[in-house]
């Protein structure tokens, strides 16, 4: 492969992964000549671990960070993913949301918070590995230092205990009776076969996350599911005096090599009265639907808020221009 041929494709690796520059070259020129940029989970277990992580981070990370949901740019393999935090605050929501914790619903019952049966397998300078008991699964988190992991990971066990609830992952390489009594049960939505089925999207997105801030401009992003997983709705805040660059975000999802198999279904402008903005995009074989509201909003920004605001401030200038929707008289972009 020639230089120019490597460093086109490791823009295109930057695009949609948001890696550093350096880093995207690196790994585009240590991949085979046909392997694809942005590979799909070889395993099963994989992906639907990947659409479990995808499904905590949007309950976790609701706040305000430099890159949409506090991470800065991931590294899918076929073998796994690695999510590269910006921060340490980051690494404290992201381990509430992901380590798995025995924890009282409001009922007086238990039930599992997080991801079920994973523990942390690995640790670095930098990061730690999770991996499903008895699975071929990996999410790496790196960032942080070593220092930062122990005390977020330390925090939060203190805290779970401190609510008469149990920090599950510490539980090394077995299973507890909770989590097993939760597995059996079939609690985790993984087990529903509208998930399973759907479960490609959002695995898909975690591993095009870039896409949010390289080609996107939103100031904050949160979102949820619906319909057991079917339905994945991203709601992308913008500045009142931004573009909102939605055709260029529809158009890297889709694209034919590097996106995911959607099409665009419908869209509606965001209205003068406040009307939110929606784009619908729907599978080709009709299992998954991703739909993106698009809102203007400029929150107040406190004073111990600035320094993040004026880095969100930062990222979105770097982005210019916006292109049309096509125009599609008659289609909904509600479903």
């Amino acid at each position: 492969m020639s230089a120019t041929q490597t460093s086109s494709r490791a823009r295109t690796y930057a695009l949609y992964t948001g890696a550093p520059r350096q880093l995207a070259c690196e790994i585009v020129a240590g991949l085979p000549r046909q392997a694809p940029l942005i590979p799909a989970p070889a395993h099963c277990a994989q992906l639907l671990l990947e659409s479990e992580t995808f499904y905590w981070i949007l309950s976790s990370q609701r706040n305000f960070f430099e890159f949409p949901f506090g991470i800065q740019y991931v590294q899918p393999t076929a073998e796994g993913i690695r999510l590269h935090l910006e921060s340490n605050a980051s690494l404290d929501s992201l381990l509430a949301g992901l380590l798995p914790a025995r924890v009282s619903v409001g009922t007086g019952d238990d039930e599992i918070h997080g991801l079920n049966g994973c523990r942390i397998t690995a640790r670095s300078e930098r990061g730690i590995e999770l991996r499903r008991l008895g699975q071929p699964t990996s999410i790496q988190l790196t960032g942080p230092s070593r220092r930062a992991f122990h005390k977020a990971e330390a925090t939060l066990a203190e805290r779970i205990r401190d609510h008469a609830g149990e920090a599950s992952w510490l539980a090394s390489d077995t299973w507890t009776a909770h989590e097993r009594r939760w597995e059996d049960e079939r609690q985790p939505l993984p087990y529903e076969s509208t998930w399973r089925d759907a479960a490609w999207l959002p695995s898909g997105l975690l591993r095009r996350l870039g896409l949010l801030h390289t080609v996107a401009v939103p100031q904050v992003v949160t979102g949820h599911q619906s319909r057991l997983g079917e339905w994945w709705i991203l709601e992308l805040d913008h500045y009142s005096d931004t573009g909102l660059r939605r055709a260029e975000l529809v158009q890297a999802l889709i694209d034919p090599e590097h996106g995911l198999p959607l099409e665009l279904r419908g869209h509606r402008d965001p209205t003068s009265d406040g009307g939110r903005g929606l784009v619908l995009l729907k599978a080709l074989d009709n299992s998954a639907t991703l739909q993106l509201r698009y809102d203007r909003f400029d929150y107040p920004v406190k004073a111990e808020r600035a320094e993040m605001f004026a880095a969100i401030r930062r990222r979105i200038s770097a982005l210019t221009g916006e292109a049309p929707l096509p125009a599609m008289p008659g289609c909904s972009a509600t479903g």
